[in-house]
């Protein structure tokens, strides 16, 4: 056997993890919907992220290879949980009340440009080569084509503040990655997920009680859509990605 097949070989699963995750992270916006009908949505947010890092946490448990996490990892883990799970899911969660799928996904898809923008200044890999950028550009347009029939029928004060509580938490996005790829030193991939999504569900639990007691009906939808968030489109994709993270181009 050659030396260049097991390259190949792992050329092939990282692009399926991809498209794995564009699967799965695309399913999560309509389902999103369905579950934000029976529950406020800083408590799903912080549900499904809770959901997720429990998964990871009996998913951990039958690893050999679960390594101590100590004060620095979840250090590591609260500025990248806060800023890449955290915040984000809130704030989209509250966001799609008010505006719809089609545009959460333009205006999210301006991820990629924020997370080479820190990946430049911040791990000093120079990302914006011609291709790449290229990329970038025709990906994001991609995106607009789709949902272009999808315009906006009804332009409020709150259309625009919804489509900020996107827009923040793509730079977020940005930052809280690359914080993780440049600091998190362990080998326990897994254990750092759980930490994070742990983490961002504890801390944003309290803010959905800011305005008293939070609305949830415990439905069939409510109970399906809080389970694929949190384990299909959270706990499996973010570890997924975190293993891609620390071995591929960011």
């Amino acid at each position: 056997m050659s030396a260049a097949t097991p390259l190949k070989h792992t050329r092939f699963l990282d692009t399926v993890s991809v498209a794995f995750l564009a699967v799965v992270w695309g399913m999560a916006w309509p389902v999103a919907k369905v579950g934000l009908r029976d529950c406020d949505p800083i408590l799903f947010a912080s549900l499904r992220s809770i959901i997720g890092g429990v998964f990871l946490y009996f998913w951990r448990s039958t690893r050999k290879d679960k390594e101590p996490l100590d004060r620095n990892t979840f250090w590591v883990a609260f500025i990248s949980g806060t800023c890449w799970v955290g915040i984000p899911m809130a704030l989209t969660s509250w966001a799609l009340l008010y505006i719809n799928v089609g545009l959460g996904a333009i205006i999210q898809s301006t991820t990629p440009f924020f997370v080479a923008i820190c990946v430049y200044y911040l791990l000093g890999e120079k990302q914006f080569s011609f291709a790449k950028t290229g990329g970038l550009v025709v990906g994001f347009l991609g995106i607009v084509i789709l949902f272009s029939d999808k315009p906006i029928t009804d332009f409020t004060s709150m259309t625009v503040l919804a489509g900020l509580a996107i827009l923040i938490p793509s730079i977020l996005n940005g930052f809280g990655q690359v914080y993780a790829r440049k600091h998190f030193k362990g080998k326990d991939q897994f254990g750092f997920m759980m930490a994070i999504m742990l983490i961002a569900g504890l801390e944003t639990l309290p803010f959905s009680f800011l305005g008293g007691m939070p609305r949830m009906d415990l439905t069939t939808d409510l109970v399906l859509a809080t389970l694929y968030l949190g384990i299909v489109a959270s706990a499996i994709p973010f570890a997924v990605y975190f293993a891609l993270l620390v071995r591929v181009d960011i």
